[in-house]
Parts: C-alpha cells; structure tokens; sequence
C-alpha cells in the first residue's frame, strides 16, 4: 500500500512552466545576443560589456596575438607535455595531472583608457593552463608567507591591508603619495628576472631542485587561437594572466622589487598590490620627490620592467578606495563609467545568497568608509544599484572602523 501510495504521489506532480518577470527578460536578451551576429566583450576593470562586429573583433584579437606572439614550432607543445608527465610522475600524481590545455585566448576592453571609443586598448587573456601550474602555485604561495613573515615588506592581499598600512603611518607634515603602476607586469617578467626573484626568495625559504623545477616549467606557456599553439616572439618562457600561478609569480617578483626599492624609501613606507604600487614620503618636497621618482623608475627599468609613476599627491585613488593625507580620511572609490551590478533579486541562485547580498554590500561600504559621513556621500551609488536588481533595502553605516585620522595631527573616533 506505501509504494502505491509513494507511485501516486509521484505521478501527481505537476511541474509549473511559470517564470519571473526577469527570468523572461532574461531568455529574451540572450536570444537577441546570440542572434546579434555580435561578440559579447567584457571591459577589462569594470562589470560593462560590449556588443563588437565579428570581424573587428577578431582583428583586434589578431593584432594583440601577433603583437608578441608568433606561431609555435610543430611538436614544441608535445615536447612540454613530456617534460611535465615526467614532473608528475616524481610527485606521483600521473593519474590527476592533465596535459596542456587547449583553451582559445580572447581579449577585455579596456574602457577607462583614455580615447578607448576611437583607439581601444585591449588586454590579452590566456587561459589555456599547464596543470602543473596548481602545484607552482602551492609552491609560490608558501614562499611569500616565509618571506612576508621574514621581512618588513608591504605586500598587500586587500583593501583592508591597505587602510592597516594607512591608518599607522605618521601624521608628518608635508607628506605626499607616490602612486605608480607596472605596465604589463604579468609578460613584462623574464626568465633572469624571475631567477633573481626565487634567488632572494631562498633567503627565508629552503626550496628543493624538483620544486624549482615545477615553477620554472611552468612558465614554458603557449597561447591558443583556432586551434593553433602560438608563443613569445623571443622566447618560450612567458607568465600569462589566467595561469593558476601567474598572480603569486607577480608577487613573488614584487616582493624581490620592494626589496630593492627601501634602499631609497624604508619598507614601512611603500608597499605593492599585484602591479600596484603606493608610497607615503614624509617631509617632501619638490626636489625630494623627483629624486625618488627618477629613482624607483631606474631601479624598475634595470630589471626590464616599464612603470608609470605619479608624485607629490595628497589625495589618491587606489584599489577601490580614496585615501586623504590631508584629512586622513578614506572613502570608496569606483572608477568612471563603472557602475555596481549585483545579483538579481528574481534569479534562480540560491535563497541563501540573495538574502545575505544586500548585508554583504551594506558591510563592504562601510568598511571602506572612515565615518558614516563619508558612508552616506557613498551610498546612494550602491542603493540605486540594490534597487535595479530588486531589492528594497536601505544602507547603514556600520561602525567596526579603526581610528580614522582627522586633520593631520590629530585623531578622530568614528
């Protein structure tokens, strides 16, 4: 009689055909998209997309591939795969590690270049992976936490690391941000410079050949476009943003720079994010400031690398975050044309996450905010963008914030 029962059951279960409002929305945009004829673009550092003509886009993606890319030579990418199967077979794990992946490359926009509307900018991803890549990047990350307990270096993980950094600096009178960025960090980075890197790295690590050898086999890196393997114009060796151990590479070479650099600005004073680079000079002025923008430019050129650097600034924005020496205040920052976009309220993820949103964004605010002042001048941009994707919730400032400075040379509670 249970079963029967249990079989009834089943069998009177009616499935709804019913959809959201935005969940029909949702069906017909992606209809129109596929049917555009169009690529679908992301932007490079903001939540846009863009619709671009079949054609233009692949001869952007063309330009950019062939711009430091050449066609690899037949049996190169076999030869790669053999040397790998043999890596992991040392580390017995023959079995889970795949060979090279084929995945095609495509490029972002970068929409907040200037001109980008007559003269797009492009940044080239590659996501095909050497699945030793996972073991590299084990490797790195347990050197960088030896090195940054080891040293007094500033590599920052996060906003949060920042704002530490900012908030216990001095309140010295005439100080100014240096504020300067690596160009193309990520393929910027030779074989000798990543040598040096693992080199000083040694100095608070104890690494064996065979891991040595995993990190640097990694970087033997291919870019694929219709099914053909390309590489570097000059050379085999390239570190390529998608890899699973390209941003820990990046670190490990921005701690070997900021080493070389506190000769001219004491560690506690300068710090890195990836390819970004911040620095608060005390006591400065005109002349000083130069003298050490000629000099981090020179130390950075001498290992192969290009920045663009800014001195003798008060205000600067950084990460997702404004800092004022002036007033010692912080406060979020978006970058122009790069409007908030979170999940909507009406999709089909799960409860959980929909409910927790509006709380998580209402907690982020707040702890890029000094003080509830500055929380309300931000807020509106974050409510209005909660509220297109249906929520109906109002932000209020959390007070969890350490001690905001005010005016140079006084504290204030918030």
């Amino acid at each position: 009689a249970f079963e029967d029962d249990m079989y009834e059951l089943m069998r009177s279960i009616e499935f709804s055909n019913s959809k959201s409002p935005f969940q029909q929305k949702l069906k017909e945009d992606i209809s129109q998209l596929k049917n555009s004829g169009k690529v679908i673009v992301p932007a490079d550092k903001t939540n846009n997309m863009y619709l671009v003509p079949t054609e233009h886009y692949q001869k952007l993606l063309t330009d950019n591939i062939t711009k430091t890319y050449k066609k690899s030579n037949p049996g190169r990418k076999e030869e790669i795969d053999k040397q790998s199967a043999n890596l992991a077979r040392s580390l017995e794990l023959e079995d889970r590690i795949q060979q090279f992946t084929q995945e095609q490359c495509f490029i972002t926009l970068k929409d907040h270049k200037d001109n980008f509307r007559n003269a797009p900018q492009c940044r080239l991803i590659n996501p095909a992976k050497n699945e030793l890549g996972k073991i590299s990047k084990q490797i790195t990350e347990g050197m960088i936490s030896n090195m940054l307990k080891n040293t007094d270096l500033n590599l920052w993980k996060s906003t949060k690391e920042v704002l530490k950094w900012f908030l216990g600096m001095g309140k010295e009178k005439n100080t100014k941000f240096v504020k300067f960025d690596i160009v193309e960090f990520y393929p910027s980075i030779t074989e000798d410079l990543l040598n040096k890197a693992i080199k000083f790295a040694l100095q608070s690590n104890v690494l064996s050949p065979r891991e040595i050898e995993i990190i640097k086999h990694t970087k033997n890196a291919f870019l694929f476009h219709k099914g053909e393997a390309w590489e570097k114009k000059d050379r085999t060796f390239d570190v390529t943003m998608g890899s699973y151990d390209g941003a820990e590479t990046c670190e490990l070479v921005g701690l070997y720079m900021l080493d070389k650099l506190k000769q001219y600005v004491p560690a506690h004073q300068i710090g890195l994010y990836r390819d970004d680079g911040l620095a608060i000079i005390p006591q400065s002025n005109g002349p000083k400031l130069d003298k050490i923008r000629k000099q981090i430019t020179a130390t950075f050129k001498k290992e192969g690398l290009k920045i663009t650097i800014e001195t003798n600034i008060a205000e600067v924005d950084f990460l997702d975050v404004t800092l004022n020496l002036n007033s010692g205040k912080y406060f979020p920052f978006r970058k122009p044309n790069d409007t908030p976009l979170y999940v909507n309220k009406q999709s089909n993820h799960p409860p959980t996450i929909i409910k927790q949103l509006p709380g998580m964004i209402n907690r982020r605010i707040s702890d890029i905010s000094c003080n509830k002042e500055e929380f309300d001048k931000a807020k509106g941009t974050y409510e209005t963008a909660l509220k297109n994707s249906g929520y109906d919730h109002q932000l209020e400032y959390i007070d969890t914030n350490p001690t905001c400075h005010g005016p140079r040379g006084r504290d204030q509670e918030i």
